[in-house]
């Protein structure tokens, strides 16, 4: 049989030895344009009869049209050409039908380019930010054609991080994948997307050589603590443990309080679920005895747990202050039992205690220019001048930097967790466990560079990567109701209100030095000699206190609720006064049915409506 692509070379090398007159253009231009050949007959690709072009000739980057097949082409100008030449014989011969025909046609089409177009806005983003990537990375390693669309041979979904089988990648037909470079495509692949625990498999015999990548199975997509199952599994989590959630194949992801990480950091943007992070471990903590303080500057992120007997909740700046300053000398006194303590198990320093810190940037910043306007800048008869570090700030250094032993426990609750914000990147590392959701590539490389590539991050409601020992674990976290939880660290082993010394109404003074004077609730002294206290201490208030207040006079004026209203002390009316001391659980309890001024106006500041309008 004759050769058909030498038959039609021999034919243009007639057509070319044509005489350069008006007809013998034309019959070149029809040659060039029936064969598939650019009209002006110069070569801009290696393009060949039925092979795509691979690269450019001149040097530039060559258009798709030019990287077709010349028959790919011919038949595309024939194509259009039979099209127009029907239409023009149909609307002479049949015009009814023609035009019914091209409307069937235009109607298919306009749905066909609707849905086409739709698809593409819809894997926009998707492609920009992951797709586009991969084939930029991947054009040399693979040697693709100048002009090859990403989508073309990439197929990913935009939906890939919560499937098992991830997607396929079509290979060029000449790949065979030796020197390691299936490995080296591999991990371009996996480092791109973003998977941490995938395999890529590789499939080169036969005409469509492909990889294949799967990764393990997902979490979850939600844990209900509502749920029997899960409530059972978090009623067997150990008590220094508390379960944080699911990962993959049902396993259960904990951290050990005790073992692995006493303290851990929660990283988020907004609306990434730190508060529902912290509420998960604070109510399973609260059920097996421990006592927690929440430091809440912005003052309605656990709204749930106020009012709880085994809570302290604090939410003015002045209080957070005190009881920073409290929680630092407690923290001093049970490392002394703890340094003294010779006998078997673990020393009896008191009820584990979690101490939830809420939007650390914002608060951290806050205490120092508290400290800073309150300070005693310089020294007088009554004391030396105050140091210029916030002492609150340096207490909260010193609970970082305790051991397990002494049973505090700190969950910073961070947007951007960085060491200018916490103090210095040393207290940054006090955290073996970090929580990361909704992060970005910036906040995972700051926070934990060593795990690597980066997993991609997700809108999935409540997922979450717990990495800890440089191992992330992505996680489903248990979502507790505001009633369930508060059911929950209510429901076992309820431990005593933590007493913060006082905080928010008389500061304690923070104090550094051993055999530090300490006093029981009874006002029993206590030293390094002595360790059968209570679980929860008060600091003995030494003059002078910090930072410095004017004292209270000794006789301190009381009101009724009448009064109280009557006097303009809070605006409110008496009745509603009386409403709230009915209704509200945190209204103050008074002495004889009368308040004190500063009673009352505090309870006012704090009350969820006021402070959420300030």
């Amino acid at each position: 049989m004759t050769n058909i692509p030498h038959l039609l070379r021999a034919t243009g090398v007639i057509v070319s030895s044509m005489s350069e007159s008006r007809t013998g253009g034309a019959i070149r231009t029809a040659y060039r344009f029936t064969t598939g050949q650019h009209l002006d007959g110069i070569y801009r690709t290696d393009a060949g009869w039925i092979t795509r072009g691979t690269r450019s000739l001149d040097g530039g980057r060559a258009g798709r049209w030019s990287l077709l097949s010349r028959a790919e082409r011919a038949g595309i100008r024939l194509g259009s050409t039979a099209a127009a030449g029907g239409t023009l014989w149909g609307l002479q011969a049949a015009p009814d039908v023609t035009v019914g025909t091209w409307a069937t046609l235009g109607a298919a089409a306009t749905v066909g380019a609707g849905y086409a177009s739709g698809n593409w806005v819809c894997n926009l983003r998707h492609n920009w930010e992951w797709v586009r990537p991969l084939h930029v990375a991947l054009e040399g390693p693979l040697r693709l054609p100048e002009g090859t669309i990403p989508r073309s041979y990439i197929h990913i979904p935009r939906d890939y991080p919560g499937r098992t089988e991830v997607g396929r990648i079509d290979l060029p037909a000449a790949f065979v994948g030796v020197d390691g470079a299936a490995a080296t495509i591999g991990n371009i692949v996996k480092t791109k997307l973003g998977l941490s625990d995938a395999t890529v498999t590789f499939k080169l015999e036969g005409r469509r050589p492909h990889l294949m990548i799967r990764q393990t199975p997902r979490p979850p997509a939600r844990v209900m603590f509502a749920d029997e199952s899960v409530r059972q599994l978090v009623a067997a989590a150990a008590e220094s443990a508390p379960l944080i959630g699911i990962g993959p194949k049902d396993v259960r992801v904990s951290v050990d309080l005790d073992a692995e990480s006493p303290h851990i950091l929660v990283s988020a943007s907004t609306g990434g679920g730190k508060s529902v992070i912290t509420r998960t471990m604070a109510a399973q903590m609260l059920h097996n005895g421990a006592q927690a303080v929440f430091l809440d500057f912005k003052r309605h992120s656990h709204k749930w747990a106020r009012g709880l007997p085994n809570v302290a909740y604090c939410r003015d700046i002045g209080d957070i202050h005190d009881a920073l300053v409290y929680l630092g000398t407690e923290g001093h006194r049970r490392n002394i039992v703890v340094d003294d303590w010779e006998g078997e198990g673990d020393a009896p320093v008191g009820p584990r205690m979690a101490i939830i810190l809420e939007e650390a940037n914002a608060t951290v910043s806050k205490l120092k220019r508290y400290w800073a306007a309150s300070r005693k800048a310089k020294g007088d008869e009554f004391g030396p001048a105050d140091p210029k570090e916030s002492p609150a700030i340096d207490a909260l250094r010193e609970i970082l930097f305790m051991g397990r032993a002494v049973r505090m426990h700190v969950f910073l609750v961070a947007q951007s967790a960085t060491a200018a914000a916490l103090g210095g990147p040393e207290v940054r590392e006090c955290f073996a466990t970090r929580i990361l959701a909704r992060y970005t590539r910036n906040a995972w490389n700051m926070l934990v560079p060593e795990v690597q590539p980066v997993p991609r991050s997700t809108r999935h409601i409540g997922r979450a990567q717990v990495v800890l020992g440089g191992v992330a674990h992505e996680t489903q976290v248990v979502f507790y109701s505001d009633s369930e939880a508060r059911g929950w660290a209510t429901a076992g082993t309820v431990a005593a209100t933590p007493d913060l010394g006082g905080a928010g109404t008389a500061p304690a003074r923070h104090v550094t030095g051993s055999g530090s004077p300490l006093t029981s609730e009874d006002g029993a002294p206590t030293s390094r000699d002595s360790h059968s206290v209570t679980p929860v201490l008060t600091l003995v208030k030494d003059e002078p206190q910090t930072p410095p207040r004017p004292s209270a006079p000794p006789q301190v004026a009381r009101y009724s609720l009448a009064a109280a209203a009557r006097e303009g002390i809070v605006p409110l009316s008496a009745d509603a006064l009386r409403q709230a001391k009915r209704r509200d659980p945190e209204f103050p309890a008074g002495d004889g049915g009368k308040w004190t001024a500063e009673e009352l106006q505090k309870w006012h500041r704090n009350r969820p409506g006021v402070a959420e309008s300030a």
